[in-house]
């Protein structure tokens, strides 16, 4: 059976935030050439004037889906364009870089325990002194 190409959710957590620690939102991903233009690896079709965080973040506002924010009064509010704009500055800048890195590839916690280590790196066991004062043999065998 063929893997079926299908567009990705990605979950925000804001978990471990001192001020925003239960913020959770869903936002789509992207493709590799979006992602490649997005990070600034690669021009894309619109040159702009705007920086490379005014971009990520309009691109976050436009992939967002849902989230568990609410207005004052218990009311939730929109996930939308214009309510992430409305948001507190530090709040807007959390959730995009949290979708930013895991555009990249985060991923939350230790990697499971059936992870492998990896083992010990090998030039810690290389020796680094010279295995003979004899000098090396000069001739050419016939």
């Amino acid at each position: 059976m063929a893997y079926r190409k299908q567009g990705r959710r990605i979950e925000i957590s804001l978990a471990g935030h001192t001020e925003y620690g239960d913020v959770r939102a869903v936002a789509r991903g992207m493709d590799l050439d979006s992602y490649l233009e997005l990070m600034g690896y690669t021009e894309g079709p619109e040159v702009t004037s705007k920086s490379g965080i005014v971009r990520q973040l309009e691109r976050f506002a436009d992939a967002l889906i849902s989230w568990n924010i609410e207005e004052e009064d218990g009311t939730p509010t929109p996930a939308t364009r214009a309510e992430f704009f409305a948001l507190d500055e530090s709040l807007a800048l959390a959730l995009a870089t949290d979708w930013i890195e895991r555009l990249g590839g985060k991923v939350d916690g230790p990697l499971e325990s059936s992870s492998p280590d990896g083992g010990p790196s090998p030039e810690a066991s290389i020796p680094m002194e010279p295995l003979s004062s004899s000098p090396l043999p000069t001739a050419v065998p016939a």
